[in-house]
Formats: C-alpha cells, structure tokens, sequence
C-alpha cells in the first residue's frame, strides 16, 4: 500500500503536452481581473510614443500590468518586479511569459508620467461606470511620503556652507597628497598609465557638484533646508520627525472608498489644495461632488469662495487661532470701524495674509488716559488692535454649519472615508517612503498606487458580481 502520492510531474520528466500559463492562474484570481482593467484602458497616446525602428520594445501594456499588479501587491523595486517575473506566476500571466529585466522596467515607469496618469484616470472612470463612485459625499486629505533623502543628507544653510567648506579642504589635502607620493606612482598605479583621479577625489569632487546644485536650489527658493539627493523635496513634519517628503492629496469617494482624484504637491499645508483638487475631481469625473469634507487643514478663503461658487456643500472646520477678543466692540460697516465700550474708534490699519486667510486689522491710537487700557490690551502694548477675517460672512456659516447636527454627523464620516485609503497605500503597500526622486518621480509612484488600489476596488466588485451570477 502507498503511503505517499506520487508527484504529478518529477523534476526532470518531460510534459507530454506543452502547459500553458492558464493553467497555472485560477479563473477567479484578481491577477485576471487587473489584466482585463489594463486591456479595457485606452492606450493610444502610450502606443503613440513607439515609432518603430532598432531592436522591438516590449508591449507598454504588459509592461504596465506589471508594473500596478506589483505595487498592488506592495512590489514597487523594478528589481523584485524583475525577479517576480520570473518566479511567481501571477507576474509570468500579466507578462505573457516575457521577461523585462529591471532596467527596462525602471526606464518605464520613469518615462511615462502621462500614461500613468491616463491609467488612473481610467480607473476613475470605470468605478463610475460601475457605480462605484457615486460622488454624492467625497473627503479631501493629505498624507505626507517621505522622500528618497537619507538624514544626513538632509541640510540647513549653515550646515551646507559648512559642509561645502570641508569638502574644498578636504580635495586640497588629496592634491597635497598626491604630489607628495608622485615619485610612488609607479608602485601606487601598476600598468596604469598614472595619470588618473583617485577615486578618492572622484567621490570629493561628485559630492561637492551634487551640493553646490542643492544650495543653488535652496538660495533659488529662499529656503532654509534642501534634502541634497532630491531638492525637489521640502522638509515636513512627519509622524516620524521632520523628513525630507512631499505632500499626497487624495479626494475619496464615500461609497466605496475609490479615489477619484490624486497628486503630489510641494507645500506643506493643506490650505491652498481645496480648489485645485476639486478641479481635477471635475477633470476626471465631469462631475463635481455633492458634498466634501476636509479637516481643519483645508479652511482658507480660497477653499470656503470656492465651494460656495461651485455650490459645493462643504463641510471644513475653522481650526485657525482665534484673534483679540471683541466683546464690547461693536462692528459699523458703514464707517468699516469698530467702536470701544468708551465710543472711540478703532479704524483700519492694514491688511494680513496667514495660512491662505486674509485678515484686516483695526487699531485704536487714542488709548492713553482710558480707563480700560490695562484690561483691555494689557501692560505691554499702547494700543487695542483688532483683526477681522475678510470673509467674516462665509466663516460664521461655515461655523455655524459645522456646530449644526447634521454638519457634525457629516464631518464624522471623514475619517473612515479617506484615512483607510493612505492606510492601504502605506501599510499594504508599503509606501511609506518613495524609491523614485524629483516631483515627477513622487507623481509617478503616487498615481501607480492610487491606480492599484482602485483597480483593487474594482475587481473584488467584479469578484463578488461573478459570485452572485454563479449563485443565481
């Protein structure tokens, strides 16, 4: 009797018949699905860039199912793309059994930020199409990527102009060197012909041109840090301390948590990306949501003009620090002035902009002698200033919505629309930290996940439609 069955096909035996890598993918597995998604897509102005001519390309399509099947899977290395390619057989379906090796890959994805963004464009579409996205209530956040900048080559001014310092003194001292030993060279060069840099140099020299372009980048935009391997980069607080990163903006859609727009930006803050990622939810929907919200980070004059002239109901708390009290002082919009519990007037003085809100200030010059002038300013100041938001108007209601019932059961929601979306970008698919440098690199790498977790989106809808059709 047998204990052990035998293998269906031992190492060295011959397949009868050739097998086909169909076999090896279940009819049921997502990898089926992202290869329909891609095939479905509209291709042409990625097709456009081959023009014919030297050794054949691989086909950008598989290419591109490769390359958003692995950050599904939370392979972003073009190394680990190439090595998968060849071992796992959910990448040789996609490739068709071809095999890209990782420069190529990394050449791909490097090149081509418009495909990428046409990719997830279409994903957006789809899930539309679908019903996936219904736009009836989206949230707006922003999720910090740390940059491809290791700490210590992260600088402030002081500490590049030290740096750049050390490193002339330091090529000085590999030149004094080399004469000293000139007459060792023989020994030092072998069959060299003796007349090349040391490597040591070389490596001086390389860092010091790499240093001298992030100074010119950080004196070129007044600022005060520079991350030297990607001056794109600006330095942001991070859960982990302040980093070299960029900004992701997503705007999620409630239904069922698809993003339906998505970039990289520069700033910090979040106060100015309100109107410019609405605009690209218009761009790739031809529909503008219902209702948003957007965490106190979002609140500008810009973002609150901007909804209300788009008749967008939005809901983003005033988290500003609040001015000098006014109780007592009473507004006149005829004379644009506030007047004191003593009458006097407190007139119009200037105008300020903090964190994208506009502020104008008040200031009465007639306090010497009131009675009131130590408890109304305090010791350390002659005057009583006030400063009134310029869209007071919009600001009340935008308060008194997010202080109503249903603006607080709205707002509830924000979390768990957008915050699990970043949750599965960055801990699913490990993106915690970026592998390609420059704004355009972050791009790239951003759309690539948000189009893989779309894409995610749609085929476990597929998968459970084909259930419900088995079932019934």
């Amino acid at each position: 009797m047998k204990i052990f069955r035998e293998p269906v096909a031992p190492r060295g035996q011959i397949f009868l018949l050739p097998p086909s890598v169909e076999d090896y993918v279940p009819g049921d597995s997502a990898v089926r699905i992202v290869s329909e998604i891609v095939d479905s897509m509209d291709h042409s102005g990625l097709y456009a860039k081959y023009t014919g001519g030297g050794a054949p390309a691989y086909d950008p399509k598989i290419m591109l199912k490769l390359i958003v099947f692995g950050y599904s899977q939370g392979v972003r290395s073009s190394r680990r793309i190439d090595a998968a390619s060849g071992q796992d057989m959910r990448f040789m379906f996609l490739s068709e059994m071809s095999h890209p090796d990782f420069r190529t890959i990394s050449r791909f994805r490097k090149e081509n930020l418009e495909a990428v963004n046409i990719s997830f464009r279409e994903t957006v579409r789809i899930s539309m199409e679908m019903g996936l996205a219904l736009l009836e209530h989206c949230s707006v956040d922003g999720t910090k990527l740390e940059a491809n900048v290791s700490g210590k080559e992260t600088y402030s001014k002081d500490r590049l102009e030290k740096t750049l310092e050390l490193i002339d003194k330091r090529i000085a001292q590999i030149l004094e060197e080399a004469d000293r030993i000139e007459e060792e060279e023989d020994a030092l060069y072998g069959d060299a012909r003796g007349d090349e840099l040391p490597s040591e140099l070389k490596d001086a020299i390389a860092r010091k041109k790499r240093l001298e372009a992030a100074k010119k980048a950080m004196d070129e935009a007044g600022r005060h840090t520079v991350g030297a391997t990607d001056t794109d980069s600006r330095l942001m607080k991070t859960r982990s301390g302040n980093k070299a990163a960029y900004n992701g903006q997503a705007v999620v859609d409630k239904e069922n948590q698809v993003i339906v727009a998505a970039d990289v930006v520069q700033d910090e803050t979040d106060n100015r990306q309100y109107a410019p990622m609405m605009d690209d939810v218009k761009a790739n929907t031809g529909a503008k949501p219902e209702k948003t919200s957007g965490d106190g980070g979002y609140f500008s004059t810009e973002s609150i003009e901007y909804a209300a002239n788009e008749g967008i109901d939005a809901y983003i708390p005033d988290t500003s620090p609040k001015k000098c009290p006014r109780e007592g002082f009473v507004y006149e919009e005829e004379r644009d002035a506030y007047i004191c519990p003593e009458g006097k007037a407190l007139t119009l003085c200037g105008e300020r902009v903090n964190k994208g809100l506009e502020y104008r200030i008040y200031r009465c010059y007639r306090c010497t002698g009131c009675p009131r002038a130590e408890a109304c300013h305090g010791k350390s100041s002659r005057y009583k200033e006030i400063t009134r938001r310029v869209d007071d108007h919009l600001q009340q209601a935008m308060s008194a919505k997010m202080k109503s019932e249903e603006g607080r059961s709205v707002y509830r929601l924000r979390k768990q629309i957008v915050e699990p979306v970043f949750g599965n970008i960055k801990a699913n698919m490990g993106m915690r930290r970026l592998l390609l440098r420059g704004l355009e690199g972050a791009k790239i790498e951003y759309l690539l996940a948000c189009t893989a977790h779309n894409i995610g989106k749609i085929a476990r809808y597929w998968i459970q439609e084909k259930a419900l059709m088995i079932a019934g």
